[in-house]
């Protein structure tokens, strides 16, 4: 029998991002489908035992083991590793996770506790190339870190999955020299059981009618909640009574002021009845409200790969897409509704179209692309 393949994930879980964490849970159960010869043994490298233990009961995964981050020192080993560094150039007491315990270390972003793993050892992940696009969405010092991350990776002929061809296609006109071994793999979505839960008790608990849309992203300004609020303003108008539900965590660190903007648009637009705001819900909520919503709207001016798309795909729910390049590549034309995310008034007529007919349904058979999700993965490591 073959040796398991040692993979190495970062997993700190957090609301600040939180499709971060879902991709992680993700591709351990899409990993979970694989025969079980063909499943890795998976190192979770974790700062807290109490993020694996939710990891490993959220994902059954027979074979997930706990890799501890334990880097902080106490003051007698920091005062050891002081006079060591002087005598010897090096620290005599290191915390730092065994480089000989993992054949691959997946990773979104290089961390200094983990500059000690080879280069060979490492699969870097680039979610996109949003800053690219939008610049005006990140400070100049955020720009510049993106930007020397990826000429270190170039510069490292680094190995680098991409989640999209649009991403993809990014990197190749940012970087059109690089020598790095590059893939695509995209992601899908395993859902927690969530159709048990009783609709009318959340509509209840979030104050929702029985039609209503769902938008469900973090409030960060590339998200674009702003179109939609402008379509509700133009159905108030045509006195169309039209409830759009938002979810996600209220705060853009990026933009602080965007969240607000968007109470005062509402006030300014006088729209208060056809707003809810959730705030960051329980998984299981958000996907029973998103199952059914009449549509679910996914307006974002940028995307490398949209959870939120794959979790329409995974219940086979009508959704309504800004024309994002990554969308049309995600979904097909005749299984979704697409709209210029600049433009509100085709949004509002959409809107008002959906309050009484059918919208296009994803029809897939999703149970595949969680299997293919898992089996490109361990296709790629076994290129490395």
């Amino acid at each position: 029998m073959a040796k398991r393949k040692r993979i190495g994930l970062i997993y700190t879980y957090g609301e600040s991002w939180i499709a971060g964490n879902y991709y992680t849970q993700n591709l351990i159960q899409a990993l979970n489908t694989l025969p079980d010869t063909e499943k890795p043994r998976l190192q979770i490298l974790t700062f807290d035992k109490k993020d694996f233990d939710a990891l490993s009961q959220l994902t059954q995964y027979p074979h997930l083991a706990l890799q501890p981050l334990d880097i902080k020192y106490n003051i007698f080993q920091r005062i050891i590793n002081k006079a060591s560094r002087g005598l010897l150039g090096n620290n005599l007491i290191e915390k730092l996770p065994s480089a000989q315990s993992l054949d691959i270390l997946f990773l979104a972003w290089e961390k200094s506790y983990l500059k000690h793993v080879p280069l060979r050892s490492k699969l870097y992940w680039i979610p996109d190339f949003q800053e690219a696009h939008l610049p005006h969405f990140f400070s100049e010092e955020e720009l510049q870190q993106r930007k020397s991350y990826q000429e270190a990776l170039v510069q490292a002929k680094a190995s680098i999955v991409f989640s999209s061809k649009d991403a993809l296609t990014d990197f190749q006109r940012l970087y059109p020299h690089h020598q790095n071994k590059t893939f695509i793999l995209n992601f899908a979505v395993t859902h927690p059981v969530y159709q048990d839960l009783s609709i009318e008790a959340l509509r209840q608990k979030y104050q929702l009618p029985d039609v209503y849309f769902f938008s469900p992203n973090q409030f960060w300004a590339h998200k674009n909640q702003k179109v939609i609020l402008e379509a509700l303003k133009i159905l108030k108008n045509k006195q169309v009574k039209c409830t759009v539900a938002f979810s996600g965590k209220e705060r853009d660190y990026r933009n602080p002021a965007y969240f607000p903007s968007l109470k005062e648009m509402i006030q300014e637009y006088q729209i208060e009845d056809y707003v809810r705001f959730l705030g960051f819900i329980d998984r299981k909520e958000q996907l029973k409200l998103m199952s059914a919503a009449r549509a679910i709207i996914q307006p974002s001016l940028f995307e490398g790969w949209s959870t939120v798309v794959e979790d329409a795909k995974a219940m086979n729910q009508s959704i309504i897409l800004s024309n994002l390049a990554v969308h049309f590549e995600q979904v097909s034309k005749e299984e979704a509704t697409f709209f210029d995310p600049h433009r509100p008034a085709p949004l509002a007529d959409i809107l008002q179209k959906a309050l009484t007919q059918q919208l296009p349904r994803v029809q897939s058979s999703y149970k595949e692309s969680v299997s293919r999700f898992g089996k490109s993965f361990m296709n790629i490591i076994q290129q490395l």
